[in-house]
């Protein structure tokens, strides 16, 4: 009996100071971007997000068939969702830090520092809506070496403007933020796009 009250004293105790250790772990890295970036770096980063191109409607609505609720959710709900569900989605705010210059490691281009982008991307989502940091992504996404940005890969693919491309078109280009590839867009006639 009294090394059943031990194991569960022992067990009790891991998982509160598991607890603890992680809103500590939270609020730490929540507030530690100055540690990366000035005041002036993240006002200018901010500005850059909010003012990027607006996409068409339909895009943000195929973009939610994709992905549901992703530009209502913050950060924080889509890492409960993927800790509860295993299905997480990186949201457009740690997308945009992802790909922003400020989130790449020791000054290396090809290497992300997800401190940093996590810490970003909660930074962004005090002053940005999850769809003005998506206008930001595909502004700046990078489908392969040659093709940055929605406008260079609907000119690539489709001979179009991104406010001529049809929804499947526009389906397309999600898909191929999944699966950037250089010769085609992804097969994806098994699926059902309205």
């Amino acid at each position: 009996m009294i090394s059943k009250k031990r194991a569960l004293k022992f067990v009790i105790w891991t998982l509160l100071i598991g607890v603890l250790s992680s809103i500590i772990i939270y609020y730490y890295l929540k507030n530690s971007w100055g540690d990366f970036m000035t005041e002036k770096e993240l006002t200018e980063f901010v500005t850059k997000v909010k003012f990027a191109n607006e996409l068409p409607d339909r895009f943000y609505h195929l973009y939610e068939q994709e992905h549901p609720n992703i530009l209502s959710s913050s950060l924080n709900q889509q890492i409960g969702k993927g800790l509860i569900s295993n299905d997480f989605t990186k949201s457009p705010s740690l997308l945009a830090a992802m790909i922003s210059e400020i989130s790449r490691q020791d000054l290396d281009s090809t290497k992300i520092s997800n401190r940093k982008a996590y810490t970003l991307a909660w930074k962004l989502e005090e002053e940005t809506t999850q769809k003005e940091c998506l206008n930001w992504v595909l502004e700046n996404y990078k489908f392969d070496l040659f093709i940055h940005g929605i406008n260079e890969v609907s000119n690539f693919y489709f001979r179009k403007g991104v406010s001529e491309l049809s929804d499947r078109e526009l389906s397309d280009i999600i898909a191929l933020m999944k699966e950037p590839s250089i010769v085609n867009v992804p097969d994806r006639s098994h699926e059902d796009v309205h």
